[in-house]
C-alpha cells in the first residue's frame, strides 16, 4: 500500500481553510487531570512506590479533547454531551470556553458524576503509576439523552461536519447513532466516528469510522496479526458500518485507510519519538473531520491526521496540535 493522490500544495490550501470550519462534537466529555512527582523510595506499609507530588495539571478529554484539538488547528468548535453538577464539570464547561468552544449543547444534572481520569505520573521519564477514574455507573437518563438528540437535531443545519466521540459512557446510543447518520447524509455533510465497542455493531452509514488496531480487529472479528489479516479486517468494517471509508490507526506502524472502491492506502507514522498515546486518536478524529468538511479527500485527511497524530504523540499527557506546527510539518515531510 502506498500513498496516493496528495499534494503538498493541496494540503497547505486544505488546512488554511480549517478557520472557516465549524463542527459540532457529539459524544463523551471528559476531563484529564495528570499529577506529577518524584518517586525515591517504596513504601514501608506496602510494595508500592512513594511519590512526591511536584505539580499538578487539567486538560480536557474525551469529546472535549476532540473539541481542543479542532479548535488548535484554527477550526470552530461546538461541545454536544452531558456532565455533572460537580467540581469537575464546572472545570470541564470552564476550559470549554476558555478555548473559544460553544457549550449551549452541553447539559449538567445533579445526580450525574463527570468522567474525570486522574494520572499520577513519576518524572523524569514520564512512568505512569496508576489511573484513577470517575465516572457514572448508573445509565444517563433517557431526559437527558433527548435533549441531547433535540440540539443535535435543531442546531445541525449550521455545521459544516459532525463527530461522534463515542467512548462507552452512555451519550453516544443506538438510537441516536442512526438518527445522527440519517440527518447528517440528508444534509449532505461528513459524519466522523471514533468507535468504542459498545456500538461496534451500530455504527452504519457515516462518512469516516476511525478505529485502532484492537477495535478494528475486535469490530471484525479478525486477530490482526499480518497485512493480510489487516486487509481482510478493513474490508470486513467496510461492509459491516456500510462506511464510506474506515482508517485503521496503528501506532508505531503508522495508519491504513480503506475505501470504497478506491485503493487501499498505508500512511507511515511520522513520529520522531512516541512517549505517550494519551489523545492521539482524538486528534487523527478532529483533523480528519475538518479535512472531509472542507472538501478533502479520505487520502489527504488520513496524511494530515497521521502528521497531527505525530505531534502528539512525542508529547506527555493530553496534547493538541498548533496550526503552524502542522504547517511546517507539510513543508518537511510530504
Amino acid at each position: 500500500m502506498t500513498r496516493i493522490g496528495v499534494r503538498k500544495e493541496r494540503l497547505m490550501a486544505l488546512v488554511n481553510r480549517f478557520r472557516r470550519c465549524r463542527l459540532l462534537v457529539v459524544g463523551d466529555l471528559m476531563l484529564d487531570r495528570f499529577i506529577w512527582g518524584d518517586v525515591e523510595r517504596i513504601s514501608p506499609e506496602a510494595p508500592v512506590p512513594v511519590m512526591r507530588v511536584v505539580s499538578e495539571s487539567l486538560c480536557l478529554g474525551g469529546a472535549a479533547n476532540v473539541v481542543h484539538n479542532i479548535c488548535g488547528l484554527g477550526g470552530h468548535a461546538a461541545a454536544c454531551g452531558v456532565l455533572g453538577r460537580d467540581p469537575a464539570g464546572k472545570l470541564l464547561l470552564e476550559n470549554l470556553k476558555a478555548i473559544g468552544s460553544s457549550t449551549a449543547g452541553v447539559f449538567a444534572e445533579a445526580r450525574l458524576t463527570t468522567t474525570q481520569k486522574s494520572r499520577l505520573i513519576a518524572r523524569p521519564r514520564h512512568q505512569q503509576l496508576v489511573r484513577m477514574d470517575h465516572e457514572n455507573q448508573a445509565p444517563v437518563s433517557k431526559r437527558l439523552l433527548s435533549r441531547v438528540r433535540k440540539f443535535v437535531g435543531s442546531h445541525l443545519g449550521r455545521y459544516d461536519g459532525l463527530v461522534i466521540s463515542d467512548y462507552g459512557k452512555g451519550v453516544v446510543h443506538p438510537e441516536l447513532l442512526e438518527w445522527i447518520a440519517e440527518a447528517a447524509e440528508k444534509k449532505g455533510i461528513p459524519c466522523v466516528v471514533d468507535p468504542k465497542k459498545e456500538n461496534f455493531d451500530r455504527y452504519r452509514n457515516v462518512t469516516l469510522v476511525t478505529p485502532n488496531t484492537e477495535e478494528a480487529g475486535d469490530a471484525a472479528g479478525i486477530k490482526i496479526t499480518d497485512r493480510a489479516s489487516l486487509h481482510r479486517t478493513g474490508q470486513v468494517l467496510l461492509d459491516k458500518w456500510q462506511a464510506g471509508a474506515v482508517l485503521i490507526t496503528q501506532g508505531q506502524e503508522g495508519m491504513s485507510l480503506f475505501r470504497r472502491g478506491g485503493a487501499r492506502g498505508h500512511f507511515p507514522t511520522a513520529a520522531r519519538d512516541v512517549f505517550d498515546v494519551t489523545g492521539a486518536g482524538d486528534t487523527v478524529v478532529a483533523t480528519c473531520a475538518l479535512s472531509l468538511a472542507c472538501r478533502g479527500t479520505y487520502e489527504e485527511a488520513a496524511v494530515l491526521a497521521n502528521l497531527a497524530a505525530g505531534i502528539v504523540v512525542g508529547e506527555v499527557g493530553t496534547a493538541t496540535v498548533p496550526l503552524q506546527q502542522l504547517r511546517k510539518l507539510i513543508r518537511e515531510q510530504v
